[in-house]
């Protein structure tokens, strides 16, 4: 594992296992990965936990906003 959210009521603080020096902040969630997918990218191409993610966030998103037509 790489990137970590910890999310409370109002932010999200993102971390990385990797880089414990590095951490970035967010509004909500998906805000929290694409955070963490911007540092993936740039720190550590090989891995893409956080990207997957966000696609899996995204594509339940699109899927639910289908079933509601």
């Amino acid at each position: 594992m790489t990137i970590k959210l910890d999310a409370t009521n109002y932010s999200v603080v993102v971390t990385c296992t990797k880089c414990p020096w590095w951490y970035g902040f967010a509004d909500h969630k998906a805000g929290g990965w694409r955070v963490g997918a911007r540092h993936e990218e740039r720190a550590h191409p090989e891995i893409d936990q956080a990207r997957r993610a966000l696609d899996e966030r995204n594509r339940r998103a699109r899927h639910a906003a289908s079933q509601r037509k």
